[in-house]
C-alpha cells in the first residue's frame, strides 16, 4: 500500500512539474515576439526635423513620436512630401513602442486635414 501511494505522489509531482516547464515555455515564446502595432492620433505640438521627432497631442496628454528614413508620410492613400506635416496639423501615427516607453517608434504618419 506504502509502494502505490509513494508511486501515485511520485507521478503527481512529475506531472506537475511537466505542467509549470510547458507554462514557462509559451511564456518566453511570447517575450520574445513581434511589439504590437500601435496607433495615437492628435494634432502636432512640436516639430523637430532635425531631432527626427514630433510631439502630438491627444486631449491633453502628449506622445513623442520619433520617425527615421523608413517611415511612410502618407494623406490618405497618397505618398506626400514631410514638409506638408506642420504645428497643428491633424496626423494619424502608426508604429510601436520599445518595451517600456510611452515613446513612438512611427512606421507611417498620415495626415488627416490639409
Amino acid at each position: 500500500m506504502r509502494k502505490l501511494l509513494f508511486v501515485l505522489l511520485l507521478a503527481a509531482f512529475a506531472v506537475a512539474g511537466l505542467n509549470t516547464h510547458t507554462a514557462f515555455a509559451n511564456g518566453q515564446e511570447k517575450a520574445t515576439a513581434a511589439p504590437k502595432q500601435s496607433r495615437w492620433h492628435g494634432l502636432i505640438v512640436r516639430f523637430d526635423k532635425d531631432g527626427s521627432s514630433m510631439v502630438v497631442r491627444k486631449g491633453n496628454v502628449d506622445r513623442t513620436i520619433h520617425f527615421d528614413s523608413s517611415t511612410k508620410w502618407t494623406s490618405g492613400t497618397k505618398v506626400v512630401d514631410m514638409s506638408k506635416f506642420k504645428e497643428g496639423s491633424d496626423v494619424i501615427c502608426l508604429g510601436t513602442y520599445p518595451a517600456g516607453s510611452v515613446e513612438m517608434n512611427a512606421t507611417r504618419i498620415d495626415l488627416r486635414k490639409e
